[in-house]
């Protein structure tokens, strides 16, 4: 049995090993790409996110074994950052490039766009949405370094998913996939490690849910 609409402080290996063959309708998340970005300046000389919680990027990517759950459990797959796990990835046909409407004239160390990994058998995609580093069209509060734009994450999953499917982030962070999941009309499931995150999440969704009917 499924607990839908629910968030775990806990290892995600553990918690995807519970889950039965093919009972996600999709995955979509944002593993550590093991860069130990979390660590250093920034580029303009300043320590680097002293704002933030946790070591959130000062592990080496997920084992093998973490892809091989999430291939395992869900019937589609949605990675950001998929160019980082190339070895651990099957070929792809459908690649979401994310322009983020960088200013080519200015001379920044922020990428311009970020490849997504899809395991849809459909042509390459373009999303735009304007994020480079705090510069963002979100309306979102900032909580994690790495934090994507809920309104990015729900488009991703309105476009890849019906209402009422179940949404699951192995690697939740600050509980956007989550919160996006519920203005889409999906159901949940995450996991996070880090408590100070888990919190966050928890404080996100107990805001938000009471202004949503339930899903069906």
């Amino acid at each position: 049995m499924i607990e839908l609409d629910t968030i775990f402080n806990q290892d995600c290996l553990m918690g995807l090993k519970a889950l039965p063959d093919k009972s996600i309708d999709l995955i979509l998340t944002d593993p550590p790409y093991g860069k130990k970005a979390d660590k250093g300046t920034n580029g303009f000389g300043a320590a680097k996110n002293r704002r933030y919680t946790g070591g959130w990027d000062k592990e080496a990517p997920p084992p093998q074994e973490v892809f091989n759950e999430m291939f395992r459990v869900a019937k589609n797959l949605i990675i950001f950052g998929g160019n980082y796990f190339g070895n651990v990835l099957p070929p792809s046909n459908c690649w979401i490039f994310w322009d983020k409407k960088g200013d080519i004239a200015f001379q920044n160390p922020f990428a311009d766009g970020e490849l997504i990994y899809t395991t849809f058998k459909k042509p390459v995609k373009k999303i735009v949405f304007r994020q480079q580093g705090f510069i963002t069209d979100s309306k979102d509060k900032r909580y994690h370094p790495t934090q994507k734009p809920t309104e990015l994450v729900q488009t991703l999953i309105e476009m890849f998913s019906e209402p009422g499917q179940v949404i699951c982030d192995p690697f939740l962070g600050s509980g956007t996939t989550a919160i996006a999941a519920v203005k889409a009309g999906r159901h949940y499931i995450g996991y996070e490690i880090d408590p100070g995150y888990f919190q966050i999440c928890c404080d996100r969704l107990d805001e938000l849910e009471d202004g949503f009917p339930p899903k069906p």
